[in-house]
């Protein structure tokens, strides 16, 4: 771990340029959370740096990757099936009224199982969320949710047949 007065110099030559790149890609509320994370990263980083610009290149690629990713988990959460189908209306009337009320029929069946695997089920398949991070939000280890996904599905397939 880098000494205190290492990270204090870097915030104060690099803080402005690496604040400008995170305001490039997101707003200012998260943009402070990715600024504290590229900071604490550069805090916890051991190896050194052969350069001064190489410091300034490495902070600035880990604020951007640290926005795409932070933009990217953002978009793959906040999309539910719902909203998609609704979004999606005039393409579902294309492919047939049939489509939409399978998709219907699916969510329908989904509403019915117990939680868990209810929850763990529409986090996975509908919102996109990875197991770990799932496991993170409902305080289960991974096996178990997997072990969720699993039974939701076998009760999914079950109650659609």
């Amino acid at each position: 771990m880098r000494d205190a007065r290492d990270i204090e110099e870097t915030v104060e030559i690099y803080g402005d340029a690496v604040w400008r790149a995170c305001l490039t890609y997101v707003p200012a509320h998260d943009a402070e959370d990715v600024f504290q994370d590229v900071f604490a990263k550069y805090a916890q980083r051991d190896d050194p740096f052969r350069e001064q610009e190489h410091v300034k290149a490495w902070l600035l690629r880990v604020a951007i990757n640290g926005c795409k990713d932070l933009l990217r988990s953002r978009a793959r959460a906040n999309v539910s099936l719902d909203a998609e189908m609704e979004r999606r209306g005039d393409t579902f009337a294309c492919e047939g009224k049939e489509r939409a009320s399978e998709v219907r029929e699916v969510l329908d069946a989904l509403n019915r199982l117990s939680d868990p695997p209810k929850t763990p089920l529409y986090l996975f398949a509908c919102e996109g969320y990875t197991v770990p991070e799932i496991a993170r939000m409902v305080g289960a280890p991974e096996g178990t949710v997997y072990s969720w996904i699993t039974r939701g599905r076998k009760q999914l397939k079950e109650a659609l047949s």
